[in-house]
């Protein structure tokens, strides 16, 4: 039976989007699609619009959400990716995450294993698969099962962050669905931009998950879900990085 996987990105740069088809094209084991959604011309308000976008437009049995400067390091990464995926059908997961925070000083480990950043720096905190409460977003993938109850909100994550982590929130509160960080030969070119919409966002998921969490933490930082600590927590950041 034909491997089919759904390579789905929302880009704005031709040359990074190009090299990570590439990389994609000389994969082993795996019929490839490429959802590419063109935002060159600004078409998509957020990156949660274009990626329910694409997953509409994809056939993929394997679903893989990733960013346009994403490259795959070997040949056979997407039938790995594929694979995992077939046998973890209510799991959703990714290259990067981490772990779960309880309290504003335990828990929270970073997990990783790819190369990340201009400079190619070896992330080694991560050997085999490990469950994990958010994931990066710089590449997320799971079996197409897992959107048949699962959509990236594109109200609380109007923007361009956290999409990701928000669909691992929604997976375990609301789905009873795994969240797994695995090892994946890959680089993410860049390091990720925390700019004031990030924390912005992340506030909005404290908000969400108030039921749920007391912490919501990402690969960037926490958020407390309390109304309370929220407050002073966004007042103290206010002076501290004014």
């Amino acid at each position: 039976m034909e491997k089919r996987i759904s390579l789905i990105t929302v880009y704005n740069n031709e040359k990074l989007v190009r090299e990570m088809t590439d990389s994609a094209a000389v994969q082993q084991g795996v019929s490839v699609e490429y959802i590419l959604l063109d935002n060159r011309g600004r078409k998509f308000k957020s990156a949660a619009a274009a990626l329910n976008e694409g997953i509409e437009k994809s056939t993929g049995e394997v679903l893989v959400f990733l960013h346009q400067d994403i490259e795959f390091l070997s040949e056979g990464v997407l039938e790995d990716i594929y694979d995992y995926a077939v046998k973890n059908k209510r799991v959703i997961f990714g290259s990067a995450g981490v772990e779960r925070r309880t309290d504003s000083k335990t828990g929270g480990g970073l997990l990783s294993s790819m190369f990340a950043g201009p400079d190619k720096t070896k992330y080694n905190t991560l050997s085999q698969p490990q469950k994990a409460f958010t994931l990066d977003e710089c590449l997320i993938a799971c079996h197409r099962s897992c959107v048949n109850e699962l959509r990236f909100d594109e109200r609380v994550c109007d923007g361009w962050h956290l999409y990701g982590a928000d669909l691992c929130l929604q997976a375990q509160a609301l789905y009873r669905l795994e969240v797994y960080a695995v090892p994946i030969d890959c680089w993410h070119k860049s390091n990720g931009n925390a700019d004031e919409s990030y924390f912005e966002c992340q506030e909005r998921l404290g908000k969400k998950y108030r039921k749920y969490y007391k912490i919501v933490n990402t690969t960037n930082g926490y958020v407390y879900t309390n109304t309370l600590k929220r407050f002073i927590q966004k007042a103290y950041r206010k002076i501290r990085y004014r």
